[in-house]
């Protein structure tokens, strides 16, 4: 039951993914260009270079064996550079875009998807079916080359694999998906009006965002409080949405399409002028 129920979850996470590409594409079958440019953003500051930062910053990574407070520390900075690195990340690439084309709110909503579907099938769908072939072939976890912290962590992770887990896939990749396209958006506003401050508030807020699952990777939370905070916060956020999702995107479209647009008009005007 436990194998079934999690590639269940897994299915249905998919299946959320898809509906989202399949609603974007309905309303814009412009291409499929900015989901690309976003799912690239992720594997390359995300996967690549924010993990080779820590690595040569010396901090300790979720599985290596290290004291109380060297952990604390490097939880810490895993959550700011997971910030710092994701959303700057993704203002690098919509602020190219800008200034290489127009970039308004469709393809920005476009490269957000993308961004969080990558993240959600890498993280969500590719590492949970992993830990699915070690809960089923566990003599295989001995045959890896692995740190003996890092397969302690790991063999802690398969022994947590429950039907709860099953339903903190789905809570919290939902809730990430979500996250990403927000902050996304929010880390944009900060493009036409070059006002760096939407830029700062979304790094902080993914830090933030970033603790309960840090603390699990860490050893510092159990699966069951973390699936609780994260089932809060995304009510909390739909119930938020449902309430404020028109006023929202009235906000959204008065401080960056307009601006983008204004923005654009005098890049032409400048051109006609030379």
């Amino acid at each position: 039951m436990v194998i079934v129920l999690n590639l269940l979850a897994m299915l249905a996470l998919c299946a959320v993914g898809l509906y989202l590409l399949a609603q974007l594409n309905r309303r814009s079958p412009s291409g499929s260009k900015p989901y690309w440019f976003g799912a690239m953003a992720f594997v390359l500051f995300a996967r690549v270079l924010e993990p080779v930062f820590l690595g040569f910053a010396g901090f300790a990574l979720p599985g290596q064996s290290a004291s109380i407070k060297v952990a604390v520390l490097g939880l810490i900075m895993a959550c700011l550079t997971a910030g710092l690195f994701d959303e700057t990340g993704k203002y690098i690439c919509l602020k190219a875009k800008s200034v290489s084309g127009h970039l308004d709110l469709l393809w920005l909503a476009k490269f957000a998807v993308g961004y969080a579907l990558c993240e959600a099938v890498l993280l969500g769908v590719i590492s949970h079916a992993q830990l699915l072939y070690f809960y089923t072939s566990p003599d295989v976890l001995q045959t890896l080359e692995l740190d003996s912290s890092a397969q302690i962590v790991i063999k802690k992770q398969v022994a947590g694999l429950s039907e709860w887990t099953a339903l903190f896939l789905l809570v919290e990749r939902s809730f990430a998906i979500v996250v990403q396209v927000g902050l996304t958006v929010l880390g944009a506003l900060a493009i036409p009006r070059r006002q760096l401050a939407w830029l700062m508030a979304a790094i902080l807020i993914h830090a933030l965002i970033n603790i309960p699952a840090a603390s699990y990777q860490y050893g510092f939370l159990d699966l069951l409080h973390g699936e609780v905070i994260y089932a809060i916060l995304l009510a909390t956020t739909i119930v938020l949405l449902r309430l404020r999702a028109a006023s929202l995107l009235k906000f959204i479209k008065l401080n960056f399409t307009d601006q983008c647009s204004s923005v654009s008009d005098r890049k032409i005007e400048s051109l006609r002028n030379c």
